[in-house]
């Protein structure tokens, strides 16, 4: 077995030249020295030269680089566009083992017959043909032990953490502190064979009312945490446009038919498959798409789904100020955050795709994630699998329909399902619920006019000039009057067809403000 003390300096050894490398970009002697000016042609070779370690490591850290590639607060848009590529692909073990795995937790006399010549195989489990109680089955058998293999591993990235840490950027410090949880229970979750069968039929459920997707059939009686047994369904895989064409099949159909499973499972049910490379989806005899492989799978809570529906639709609209607005709520950044400069570098982004021409999702994501990997930002566990999702299946998607669209197909299917209607109702309620929570706390701006009027006060808002501290003075507080009152005005309308008695005392409240309004105006015109 391997051993800790060994893997921990073959794993030292093997990242020592990226650490090096790194700190000769800050410091070109490391310790002293300026900061080197390093190419995106320089970014890209070692963005593949990581690939190429992280694949020679093993299934813990091809796991770790897949979650990297979805880590935009932490990598560069070069590094995570190289590793959204890793497949995890690796020829079968021995069958006299995986023989021992399945006739020590299920059996081997439950099934027919056992193929021993395996299907496929990944690092962390392999796959065979088997007939059980007269039906052909495919069987996963995780590989015997990963586990301690996995276990060590992450010992000794835990161990190495603090060294990334204290080198790294200051921003960055954040998302690394969590960074071994996120790999941690990534992995541990792809191992665990009992929670992918539970998704795995809680998304065939799903879908059993609709007639263009499979999800394969879970046998629970010959299943366990290290053995899955599953239906066995024939397919073409995606990737393959020669099949697909010669069975009659119109690639592009099938493009929109998988992008709309993939939105009906995030947004409409909540569980959705994770892992959309060509080896997990395909298409059956009747033009049906099947996924298969839901090790990588994830879960929404209604209120992310509802803040990934306003995601989408503020991209598509480059609506820059719900962008930031939905990121925040997502956790993504903070509450007070610089807001005029996180829209400059959005509408600045925005400027560039549409420039270019580009307007799909990967490009999207790409060139807000360079912009913003300056910034202090993080991304919550339960959105690394929407944006390996988002990437890698437009990429796929891109191979069957060249002109695909990931943003515009989105908003197709929520304007379909009624989402857009919904988001202006919801927008209306928010209204409500501002202008009754204004009476409740005796005076409450609308939170944009509120922010206005913090940079105010607080002397953020700044006009360079001679001679005009005292002007500015009056007319700051003419403004902050102003804004008040429009507050009022506003809140006082809305506040009378909900409730009148409150609607009476926003209106008194507003008359207060217009007229003190009207005296800092006198006032104002009075020191001209």
């Amino acid at each position: 077995m391997l051993q800790y003390p060994r893997r921990l300096v073959q794993i030292a050894l093997r990242f020592l030249p990226f650490l090096l490398a790194s700190l000769r970009d800050r410091h070109r002697f490391i310790l002293f020295g300026r900061a080197r000016v390093v190419s995106t042609e320089v970014h890209q070779r070692r963005a593949q030269r990581l690939r190429d370690t992280l694949v020679d490591l093993g299934p813990t850290f091809i796991k770790i680089g897949q979650v990297l590639s979805t880590r935009p607060d932490i990598v560069p848009a070069v590094y995570a566009k190289e590793l959204i590529t890793l497949q995890d692909t690796v020829p079968p073990g021995p069958f006299v083992e995986i023989e021992r795995i399945v006739e020590a937790d299920v059996g081997m006399d439950v099934f027919d017959s056992f193929e021993s010549e395996a299907l496929a195989g990944g690092s962390l489990a392999q796959v065979h043909e088997a007939r059980y109680r007269g039906n052909r089955v495919a069987v996963k058998v995780r590989r015997p032990n990963v586990v301690d293999v996995i276990e060590i591993d992450l010992r000794v990235v835990r161990r190495l953490l603090p060294i990334v840490i204290a080198i790294a950027p200051k921003r960055h410090h954040f998302s690394l502190r969590n960074l071994a949880d996120d790999f941690e229970r990534v992995i541990m979750q792809e191992l665990d064979f009992v929670r992918e069968g539970r998704m795995m039929t809680e998304t065939r459920d799903n879908f059993s009312d609709e007639d263009d997707v499979i999800i394969p059939k879970q046998y629970p009686e010959a299943c366990s945490e290290r053995v899955l047994t599953m239906e066995f369904v024939d397919s073409t895989k995606i990737n393959d446009m020669d099949a697909l064409v010669a069975s009659g099949f119109d690639p592009v159909e099938i493009a929109h038919d998988i992008a709309n499973a993939y939105y009906k499972m995030g947004i409409v049910d909540g569980v959705f498959h994770g892992d959309p490379h060509p080896g997990n989806i395909g298409v059956d005899d009747r033009g049906r798409i099947v996924f298969y492989d839901f090790g990588m799978s994830g879960r929404f809570t209604p209120e992310m789904q509802d803040a990934i529906v306003r995601l989408y639709l503020a991209a598509a609209a480059r609506d820059t100020e719900d962008i930031i607005d939905v990121l925040i709520d997502l956790g993504v950044l903070d509450s007070d955050v610089n807001r005029t400069s996180m829209n400059k570098v959005l509408e600045l982004a925005i400027q560039d795709l549409e420039g270019s021409g580009l307007s799909d999702w990967r490009a999207l994501i790409t060139e807000v994630n360079e912009i913003l990997h300056s910034f202090p930002f993080r991304i919550p566990p339960d959105l690394m699998l929407v944006i390996r999702v988002g990437t890698v299946s437009e990429g796929v998607l891109r191979q069957l329909d060249p002109n695909f669209d990931f943003l515009t197909a989105a908003q197709e299917f929520l304007v379909e399902h009624g989402y857009r209607r919904r988001g202006a109702e919801a927008w209306f309620k928010g209204m409500s619920d501002d202008a009754t929570a204004s009476v409740r706390s005796t005076v409450r701006v609308p939170e944009k006019l509120e922010r206005v009027l913090d940079m105010v006060l607080d002397g953020q808002l700044q006009i360079e000039g001679m001679q005009l501290e005292r002007p500015l003075t009056a007319i700051g507080r003419v403004l902050a009057y102003a804004l008040i009152t429009a507050s009022w005005v506003i809140g006082s309308a809305i506040l009378t067809n909900i409730r009148p008695t409150f609607g009476a005392i926003g209106w008194g409240i507003a008359a207060v403000m217009t007229l003190l309004f009207l005296v800092a105006l006198h006032n104002a015109r009075s020191n001209e």
